[in-house]
């Protein structure tokens, strides 16, 4: 088990090279013309220090969950504090890279046509995002058909319907992501995807917390935590509309709690699980 461990703990410190990497090689190539709106654009400097330390702090929740799952006994990547802990990275990724959109386009020096490519990629990010609390929340569907069917579902059917769940799920929204013809069809398009899924996960993890299932976390604080996160979303979007630094840094720090909220719920045992 300690070499399992030390393999998957440099799987893990490799994808965080990686991903890094990635990133300072794609701001280097762009840093002349977004340090020139970071210098310029009244207000923008410290907004970008925000957004920063939103980053940052979502980064320390990802290592601290991988730590804790790597601590474990036994260590599966079904586990919930590898999921919480992907979803925890996947998130870190987009806000690196929406940081670097949101100076190129609030400064409009980029290609319109690049300005789409990002963002595709963008929300293929959201996409992988969600997929490890979705991957968590369907236990939910176990539990409802084992409650209140006469015939229960046993664990190799459940896991082969949630697989096609998941890939259904992606196949549909890459495919939305590959025809979205525009950057505003592409910012409509997103409440429309982010928002049901993420009203569903919310109502799958309060069912799980209600049945007493899921153990590793609190599932009433994450619930309520993706019913705000919703609420966050919306109220950016409207502080966002401000040109005034003010607003948006209001929104980002609203952001920041949620996510925090999230994180107390991930690694929070419930009460009936102590």
């Amino acid at each position: 088990m300690d070499e399992k461990k030390r393999k998957f703990r440099v799987y893990l410190i490799i994808i965080v090279i990686i991903t890094l990497l990635s990133y300072a090689i794609l701001y280097a190539l762009f840093w002349d013309l977004l340090s020139g709106v970071l210098l310029t654009l009244e207000g923008i400097l410290m907004g970008f220090f925000v957004i920063l330390s939103k980053i940052c702090i979502l980064a320390l929740m990802s290592f601290y969950i991988f730590r804790r799952w790597l601590k474990q006994d036994a260590i599966y990547t079904s586990d919930a504090y590898f999921l919480f802990g992907s979803f925890f990275w996947i998130l870190t990724s987009g806000k690196i890279l929406d940081l670097f959109w949101n100076i190129g386009f609030i400064g409009s020096i980029l290609d319109m046509n690049f300005f789409l490519f990002l963002l595709k990629i963008r929300f293929a990010i959201v996409i992988l995002t969600i997929v490890p609390i979705l991957f968590v929340g369907l236990e939910a569907i176990l539990t409802f058909v084992n409650l209140y069917k006469k015939k229960e579902m046993n664990k190799q059917q459940f896991n082969k319907i949630r697989k096609e769940i998941i890939i259904i799920y992606i196949i549909v929204i890459a495919i939305l992501i590959a025809i979205a013809p525009s950057v505003p069809f592409m910012n409509i398009m997103l409440p429309f995807i982010s928002f049901p899924m993420f009203l569903f996960i919310a109502i799958m993890f309060l069912y799980m917390y209600r049945n007493k299932y899921l153990s590793q976390a609190n599932g009433l604080i994450i619930g309520l935590s993706f019913f705000l996160l919703i609420v966050a979303s919306i109220v950016r979007s409207v502080l966002s509309l401000s040109l005034e630094a003010l607003p948006v840094i209001s929104a980002e720090i609203i952001d920041i709690g949620v996510y925090i909220l999230m994180f107390i719920g991930f690694i929070t045992k419930p009460g009936y699980a102590k």
